[in-house]
């Protein structure tokens, strides 16, 4: 099992901001609305609970209160003066596939199979998860559907970067 000594503080960031980076760019993809938004924060909060009270140790890490306040640090920072949906939907994206991309290489380098599996199954279940906790385009809970078209697309392109 890996553990956080074992990455260099860039590798690091990467493991601990993608989880972040894909929640977030899978609720943006989408049009939820204020009750959807609260569905997919509470489904990323969930998943990260999730990790936390398992029994993988390096998942557990990555989800240590000060990492969490980091990356949600370094998104903000990212994301301040982007005036545009579409250019955050972009940038968002963008930065979540790279983080994503980071993390795993990282864990690969280190032999970390388990570790490696373990992470992209972790990163997969949040972006379904979040993409799956309300409908969009419906109103007041009527029509709509459950994963919108911006959604399925950011889902396709993580599911190539997680093969």
């Amino acid at each position: 099992m890996s553990a956080r000594s074992d990455f260099t503080p860039e590798q690091w960031r990467a493991l601990c901001n993608a989880p972040q980076l894909v929640a977030i760019a899978t609720a943006a993809a989408g049009n939820s609305g204020l009750f959807g938004s609260v569905s997919e924060g509470m489904a990323m909060a969930s998943s990260m609970a999730e990790a936390v009270r398992g029994d993988h140790p390096l998942l557990k890490e990555v989800f240590g209160k000060e990492d969490i306040r980091a990356s949600q640090d370094e998104i903000r920072a990212m994301v301040k003066g982007v005036a545009d949906k579409a250019t955050l939907n972009a940038k968002l994206q963008d930065a979540a596939a790279s983080a994503l991309t980071a993390a795993v290489a990282a864990l690969t380098s280190k032999g970390a199979t388990a570790d490696a599996d373990a992470y992209r199954r972790m990163l997969g279940g949040i972006a379904e998860r979040i993409a799956n906790a309300s409908k969009e385009g419906g109103f007041l809970g009527f029509g709509g559907e459950r994963v919108s078209e911006g959604e399925r697309q950011f889902l396709d392109r993580l599911k190539g970067l997680l093969a």
